[in-house]
């Protein structure tokens, strides 16, 4: 008989964007798509245990290891346009730079 997952729900997206946040959200998504993280693993074509260890939110995981998570289950990470006028300006060579 096959494992039954139990889906988790969406954890709420407002937070700061933290290890842990990515690794909630990999697992609610993988949950509710009703696959087991052994199946998961698989489909990242990574091991079990890095795949435990993304969705316990380790901070010390490889990018590639994430990005190839993140594909195999269908979740879009975007990262949005900032502002120009946010940008702060290195010094043109004035001398009011104040060093402590």
């Amino acid at each position: 008989m096959a494992k039954k997952v139990k889906a988790t729900k969406s954890p709420d997206l407002s937070r700061a964007f933290t290890p842990s946040l990515l690794g909630e959200v990999i697992k609610a998504k993988r949950t509710q798509s009703n696959i087991t993280q052994s199946d998961a693993a698989l489909l990242s074509g990574i091991s079990k245990q890095t795949y435990i260890k993304i969705e316990h939110g380790s901070p010390d995981i490889q990018v590639a290891s994430l990005m190839k998570v993140i594909s195999a289950l269908g979740i879009k990470i975007t990262i949005q346009p900032w502002q120009d006028n946010n940008i702060i300006e290195p010094s043109q060579g004035k001398d009011d730079d104040i060093w402590v």
